[in-house]
């Protein structure tokens, strides 16, 4: 058999060789991500660990076997004979790297009994493990086939720079990467800023950085580029990062009350951390305002666009519930027109509009309906006996998830609800589900806090835009004293109410149990009735 034959068939029974060894390879990770999926993590740890073994076992546990076979033929062994330091290299070759991986096998057992991730990243690994296997590939040139390799050390050397010069490029990203995994300046999941790009880390690999955008944008930066960036890490150490808002309000305002009402809002946000609590500060005195700035915590600092969104929506209903005004710079001209507009409004008679509306309303409510109204339908009092009630009620808006009261809030309004719903939630004890309900526009609520003195027995939410008419004590009052049979039938209305509820309010967790019976018994809410309008004509007599 002539060389060229020999070597020929060698090199096809390596390449056969090489090739069942990195399948089954293939077929263990396989098998170790089909485990990651169904959620079996020892399993997809031992899979990948023993993994690493494979090649280099195969290799060797199949050479005899092959060199049997060729051996059967004769002009095959004694090609083989002459030319058994060939054979020898290529065993003491996978000999070697069977060790290599042996030792990587053994330091990633030692970190997963210590339940500690791997400390080299795969691109750290892959660059050391490619170098190692070409110093055992020269180790085994020297020692075993006795060749010169200072040739191709120098080979070696001017080739690495002719490529270094004509991929310095590549070779900058590369040395970058490397730096990159090594400190773990981003791992994948990360949520970074990388100068104006901001993204979450999906993979870094030798070259490249992919970032994923909130809009859901796949972007590809150099390492290169990353490595000489200020990169603002929001994931890294912990994801809880502070978020700022600034607003401002009028001089006129008490700044107690704009830094109690900026709280107050960024707090009726579900996903504003309670812990750090919100804070609000004064920050600057402005020609035609007060700034503030509302500061707020929240784990998800990649979304806060949206939060700061939901938090200034929150804060424009919050002041224009308490009368809070949001000023604006004017020019001299527009300022001018804006006093003459105020002084021609002052010379005009109070707006009759919003009273009528609110007499329209109240008219529509179910508290009307049941209390102001004949068996036939017709009202049992005026408007002009109601107006002095509507010149006392008030118009408040509420947005999506504002929060008008909580169960065992101490309560001293009612409201009539005028547009919108509104979500009800009425939690018993722990072992039990809360009880939930809808409210229409005409429904009267926290009419019992009013009524009865106890808490709230309900937490009411809304559901979407809702506009509410606010009764206060002082116009409760004064529709007591409208008619004399009003107290009397309300506290009927009342106590039927309670008596049907009284199984779930003995149960409510916000709800004190001492003297729940008696506070809701018809005669004991009479009482209350006659103590409120005596308060009231006395206070109406000392004015």
């Amino acid at each position: 058999m002539t060389d060229y034959s020999g070597f020929s068939v060698l090199t096809g029974a390596a390449m056969a060789l090489l090739f069942v060894a990195y399948g089954l390879r293939a077929a263990f990770f396989r098998t170790s991500i089909v485990a990651h999926a169904n959620g079996d993590v020892s399993h997809h740890k031992r899979s990948s660990i023993v993994g690493l073994l494979v090649p280099a076992a195969t290799i060797l546990l199949l050479t005899l076997p092959v060199l049997f076979v060729c051996r059967l033929h004769d002009g095959f062994r004694v090609w083989i004979d002459v030319h058994a330091s060939f054979i020898k290299a290529w065993c003491v070759f996978w000999v070697l790297v069977f060790l290599l991986d042996g030792c990587e096998v053994a330091l990633r057992f030692v970190f997963a009994v210590r339940g500690k991730p791997f400390p080299l990243p795969p691109l750290i690994r892959n660059i050391l493990h490619f170098f190692l296997v070409v110093g055992a590939l020269l180790l085994v040139a020297k020692a075993v086939l006795n060749r010169d390799i200072s040739t191709a050390l120098a080979s070696t050397a001017l080739l690495t720079a002719v490529i270094g010069f004509a991929l310095q490029g590549v070779l900058g990203n590369l040395l970058a990467g490397m730096s990159m995994h090594i400190v773990r300046s981003t791992v994948p999941g990360d949520w970074v800023a990388i100068g104006d790009i901001e993204g979450e880390v999906m993979e870094t690999n030798w070259r490249e950085t992919r970032l994923r955008t909130v809009g859901g944008h796949m972007l590809v930066v150099p390492n290169s580029k990353v490595a000489e960036s200020v990169i603002h890490n929001m994931t890294h150490p912990v994801p809880l990062r502070r978020v700022r808002v600034s607003v401002g309000a009028s001089y006129s305002d008490a700044p107690a009350a704009v830094i109690d009402a900026l709280e107050a809002a960024a707090l009726s946000v579900p996903d504003v951390l309670r812990d750090p609590k919100p804070s609000a500060v004064l920050t600057e005195y402005k020609d035609f305002g007060i700034n503030y700035d509302l500061r707020f915590w929240t784990n998800r600092y990649f979304d806060r666009t949206t939060l700061m969104s939901d938090v200034q929506c929150r804060i424009w209903y919050q002041f224009k519930r308490r009368g809070i005004e949001i000023p604006f710079p004017m020019s001299d001209k527009l300022l001018n027109d804006f006093m003459e507009v105020v002084n021609h409004q002052r010379c005009l008679p109070p707006e009759e509009k919003a009273v009528e509306q609110h007499l329209a309303d109240l008219h529509q409510s179910d508290f009307c309906r049941r209390l102001l109204t004949d068996s036939d339908g017709h009202s049992l009092v005026t408007d002009d006996e109601l107006r002095p009630v509507a010149l006392a009620l008030r118009r408040v808006q509420y947005t999506a998830g504002e929060t008008l009261f909580r169960q065992g809030e101490i309560g001293d309004t009612a409201y009539v609800l005028v547009g919108g719903k509104l979500s009800g939630r009425v939690e018993f004890q722990s072992d039990v589900a809360p009880h939930t309900f809808t409210l229409q526009a005409g429904a009267l609520v926290g009419e019992m806090s009013l009524v009865t003195g106890l808490p709230r027995t309900a937490t009411l939410q809304a559901v979407g835009e809702v506009t509410l008419l606010e009764i206060p004590g002082k116009a409760f009052v004064q529709l007591l004293g409208l008619r004399s049979d009003i107290p009397a039938k309300l506290a009927e209305l009342v106590a039927q109410r309670a008596a049907q509820n009284a199984a779930m309010y003995e149960t409510l967790k916000a709800m004190p149990r001492a003297g729940l019976g008696t506070a809701l018994q018809h005669d004991n809410i009479l009482k209350r009735f006659v103590r409120l309008l005596k308060a009231g004509k006395s206070s109406i007599a000392d004015a």
